[in-house]
């Protein structure tokens, strides 16, 4: 991403921010902060080093970063307003004093106070730079951050896209390493590497799951299948798929099976359009189970999901989740049903939805892979 993409969800951000009556938003959790700056810090998982990012409405942002990434931030960003500390301990009055210089010793503060947020510094230290201006509100400035990640941009649904179309090649390359014998630890050890060879980001990490419900860490034997649920990143962008293969020619049940979670991901895909609620595709999907002969969808469980900079991000798409579907949103339809014997049956697509539907960032769901 470019610094003038980053400044077009500065503008984007403000406007937002002051719809809702606020002054500023203070970003602290990490997967904000990379969104407003660009730069893929991992000081986040050096809980010592709090990074920091301070928007106003009116004036130029101002970023309190460890000394070490000041460079790489003001490249990522272009920012030119950071206060900068030395290792530990993090100095709470630079956050006073961003506060200050900006203006904003009596404003209205948006911060990470929402269900989905999380502070990416102690309570503590935000208590004590909140002490420090009686005049000033921190409120919770969730609606913001949500609408922003929630809808993406043209550039980030780019690196989606490329980080989708890495993860689709790594599959293809990884089946074809599949042998008779490999164990669960095996097979996600042959798909990881070929995440890293097709280019995901190695300092963030995408995910890897594999297995079948039943199968533990015995080597599989012809007519075992196994499922991934894996993804590979771009730029720090995340791809979140789910493919199924089997050891040895499928039997005509096991293609049975294919067919029906096939039908049923269709069915979904197809329900994902403008205007409809997330619950609403639940329904469709649930629909399409029972009519197979499978259970309906339970009241917490959730047929996909939105995906970006985190793996799993808003909305979700179960019977508790009324969100309105919107043009820009990225998700990830992912219906699954478990046989009686406790395999799993699930498969997964990455679409983002459009103006008159959706458009598949991904394909190849339907196929079973073959090991031979």
């Amino acid at each position: 991403m470019s610094v003038e993409n980053i400044a077009a969800r500065w503008t984007r951000a403000r406007k937002l921010a002051a719809d809702l009556g606020f002054d500023a938003l203070l970003v602290t959790e990490k997967f904000n902060y990379w969104y407003f700056t660009g730069q893929l810090s991992k000081e986040f998982d050096k809980k010592m080093r709090p990074m920091l990012f301070l928007l106003p409405v009116n004036g130029a942002p101002t970023a309190i970063v460890y000394r070490q990434t000041e460079k790489a931030l003001k490249r990522s960003s272009g920012i030119e307003q950071v206060l900068t500390y030395e290792d530990i301990p993090f100095p709470v009055e630079l956050i006073s004093e961003a506060i200050k210089s900006s203006g904003l010793s009596s404003a209205r503060i948006g911060a990470e106070f929402g269900e989905y947020d999380r502070l990416g510094l102690g309570y503590s230290q935000l208590a004590d730079a909140m002490k420090a201006f009686p005049a000033a509100r921190f409120d919770d400035g969730s609606p913001v951050f949500e609408e922003l990640r929630t809808i993406k941009m043209p550039d980030e649904i780019a690196l989606i896209r490329e980080a989708c179309a890495m993860t689709l090649r790594a599959w293809d390359k990884a089946v074809g390493r599949f042998e008779f014998g490999m164990t669960n630890k095996d097979v996600k050890r042959t798909l990881a590497v070929a995440l890293t060879e097709e280019g995901s980001d190695f300092d963030i990490a995408g995910h890897v799951t594999i297995g079948n419900g039943i199968h533990g860490e015995t080597p599989y034997k012809e007519g075992e299948s196994i499922w991934a649920d894996f993804g590979g990143t771009y730029r720090g962008y995340q791809a979140d798929i789910a493919r199924r293969a089997i050891f040895g020619e499928p039997s005509a049940e096991a293609l049975g099976y294919q067919e029906q979670i096939s039908e049923i991901l269709a069915a979904e895909i197809a329900a994902i359009r403008p205007g409809v609620r997330a619950s609403d595709v639940a329904r469709a999907v649930s629909s399409e189970m029972t009519a197979r002969g499978h259970k309906p969808l339970g009241p917490k469980k959730r047929v996909g999901h939105g995906v970006g900079l985190s793996q799993a991000e808003a909305p979700s798409l179960g019977l508790a989740d009324d969100t309105i579907l919107r043009p820009g949103m990225v998700l990830t339809p992912e219906p699954r049903f478990d046989l009686p014997s406790g395999e799993r049956i699930h498969i997964e697509e990455v679409v983002v939805v459009t103006e008159t539907g959706c458009e598949q960032l991904t394909t190849g769901a339907f196929d079973l892979a073959v090991v031979r």
